[in-house]
């Protein structure tokens, strides 16, 4: 198992898809973060109210705000790493160099799990790095004394890995990587965010904390609006396990039907 691991690191780390992306999460994420904090800054002023980060819900908020932008760029790494097999025919001989097709993928989903704990690292930092100049000048708190917020910073890591999954099941299922990455970012920049503003704008939580992204900030424990939370999210749990359904299934039905497929 050790060799397959080394040899599907060796193949992500030789291109450098992996390092742009990673330096696209930190940058982009945190512009991202500073979504819902420049919001809370403007509203706190609008209503002439105090400090603007009283709110724990809210902090969290920009401690994970790059996260809806890097759980695609983690899901397009997990397609990448998958519909290049196909693309440049090198399944065949990698299922011939390890006859067991299961430790393959195995092999292949777990770099991909470290690598999408990298790039969460990365966006969770990249929020605290943001919501550190626009906590401390407005006077407002960090909550790191609560076992919630270092709860929600894990979850934030713990969530954009497994966004790699849909990203290797999508890879699976849909041979041609242009497709697949084509279904993928669709449903997640164009398709999904679409239902969510209706369900939120609507106050339709149930549907809302049963999407990707209301789960995520159910169990990320975000209330921002800008990140379209629901009024009544599921408790951190339910939102975890509402998250890994949707993560999971993919992959799941894609190796599935990998381990019988003939490679062509």
């Amino acid at each position: 198992m050790s060799g397959v691991l080394r040899a599907e690191l060796r193949k992500i780390t030789t291109t450098r898809l992996w390092w742009i992306m990673w330096v696209c999460i930190f940058v982009l994420g945190g512009g991202y973060a500073t979504l819902p904090a420049t919001v809370a800054v403007l509203e706190a002023r609008n209503n002439g109210t105090g400090v603007p980060f009283g709110d724990p819900g809210l902090v969290r908020s920009i401690y994970n705000g790059g996260n809806t932008l890097s759980r695609i760029l983690a899901m397009v790494v997990g397609i990448a790493a998958m519909g290049s097999e196909y693309r440049h025919n090198t399944l065949a001989s990698t299922y011939l160099a390890t006859p067991r097709r299961f430790r393959v993928l195995l092999g292949k989903a777990v770099t991909l799990l470290l690598f999408g704990l990298l790039y969460g690292v990365t966006s969770v930092g990249a929020g605290v790095l943001v919501a550190i100049p626009f906590v401390g000048v407005n006077g407002g708190s960090f909550f790191l004394n609560q076992p919630e917020t270092w709860r929600s910073l894990a979850l934030g890591v713990g969530s954009i890995a497994l966004w790699t999954m849909i990203g290797m099941g999508v890879g699976i299922l849909i041979k041609n990587m242009l497709v697949a990455l084509l279904v993928g970012i669709s449903f997640a920049y164009l398709i999904e965010p679409i239902l969510s503003v209706i369900f939120f704008l609507r106050g339709w939580d149930l549907p809302l904390n049963l999407m990707p992204s209301g789960a995520t900030n159910a169990m990320l424990g975000v209330t921002s609006p800008v990140l379209f939370a629901g009024d009544h999210p599921f408790v951190w749990w339910q939102g975890a396990l509402v998250l890994a359904g949707w993560c999971l299934l993919p992959a799941v039905i894609g190796v599935l039907s990998t381990v019988r497929r003939d490679v062509s």
